[in-house]
């Protein structure tokens, strides 16, 4: 959205004003470091022949030269540059934040006119650059919000998946539009797209939908189906903790069980080691199985593993001296994840399935 209109405003300032201005066009997700995005610069602002086999000592001399090499007879005359860096955080990983540093001290220094703007969905940018660079950021933030309501979505849909006039195959292009449009009208198909808009309107989430769809199709699957929409919306959709229950063995599947209970019957209070000990002994005395009755140090451990894999967070930062058994917990997956990852849990007993589901905990 912000690149379109950026477009959008820059042919409108040209055409208005009658001015030259050179517009390099940067992507984090392309010029991966500084080096990659220097050759880049020296591309679109056509400065090979001016760089030629020159030597230079460091990366902000080079892109000194660079400037330098635009300037047209005096600093009243210079060629104004307007730098564009789309995936803005992801520059801010590079080593020392050096592109950055220089481009923001050249805009606010007496040189060649130079502005930056850049492009992020991360409003937390700020925060993630450094001191120097910092201080050379003019601190003006635009904020752009998609207003579109559903129908807008719906078109947007059609549009990104629409295959363009001059496709070389007409016929096939014809049958995939066609396709698409029967698409947008199926009820399925809006209920998918229905819910990815509720959750969010940012058209990336959109475009990774669509990517998982088209991933399906095939020579022999050459159109794509509510069902492929489908099956991509649950990917896209897919609860990473809820997915690592998965792998879990049916002891620490019971552990977890016996943390929900205690999230039930505390109303969500912190718990420690011992309490989900004593609640599942409670199982295993009411059951009388005696495949599920661990010695309590291999329960421990199996504790420590839930610690490990993150779906159980200790409230504070345990000290030296305090006892394990005690520290006080808190469970990371809610009621829906558990009972949603023990449906798809491979050959789960039927017993703690029934534990799992019954609303209080054995008294």
């Amino acid at each position: 959205m912000g690149e379109k209109l950026l477009g959008q405003f820059l042919v409108g300032m040209k055409d208005k004003f009658q001015f030259l201005m050179e517009n390099p066009f940067l992507s984090g997700l392309l010029q991966t470091n500084d080096k990659v995005a220097l050759k880049e610069i020296t591309r679109q602002l056509q400065l090979e022949n001016v760089v030629g086999d020159k030597v230079f000592g460091s990366f902000a001399e080079n892109l000194a030269f660079l400037l330098e090499a635009l300037r047209r007879g005096n600093r009243t005359s210079s060629c104004p540059i307007l730098f564009v860096l789309d995936e803005f955080d992801l520059f801010v990983h590079h080593k020392n934040q050096t592109l950055l540093y220089n481009l923001f001290d050249i805009s606010q220094s007496a040189q060649t006119p130079v502005t930056v703007i850049g492009l992020t969905c991360r409003q937390d940018i700020l925060e993630l650059l450094e001191k120097r660079v910092k201080s050379r950021f003019s601190h003006r933030q635009i904020y752009l919000m998609n207003s579109f309501d559903f129908k807008e979505y719906l078109k947007i849909f059609k549009t990104q998946l629409s295959l363009p006039d001059e496709f070389p195959d007409e016929a096939f292009a014809q049958k995939w539009n066609n396709n698409v449009q029967h698409l947008s009208e199926d009820k399925t198909v809006q209920d998918v797209l229905q819910k990815l808009f509720q959750h969010t309107k940012d058209l990336r989430s959109l475009h990774l939908l669509l990517m998982l769809a088209l991933s399906a199709v095939t020579v022999h699957h050459p159109l794509l189906t509510a069902a492929d929409l489908q099956e991509a919306h649950r990917q896209q959709s897919s609860d990473s903790r809820a997915n690592i229950v998965h792998g879990l063995s049916v002891l620490e599947i019971c552990l977890i069980i016996a943390m929900k209970h205690l999230n039930e019957v505390y109303d969500g209070e912190p718990f420690n080691f011992q309490m989900v000990y004593n609640e599942f002994q409670k199982f295993i005395q009411r059951k009388a199985h005696s495949m599920y009755n661990f010695e309590k140090p291999v329960v421990m451990k199996a504790f420590e593993h839930l610690l490990q894999l993150e779906l159980v967070q200790p409230l504070e930062r345990p000290s030296a001296r305090a006892q394990r058994e005690f520290l006080l917990m808190k469970l990371l997956l809610d009621s829906s994840q558990i009972m949603e990852a023990l449906q798809l849990y491979p050959n789960c007993p039927t017993d703690v399935k029934q534990w799992a589901a019954s609303s209080l905990s054995w008294l």
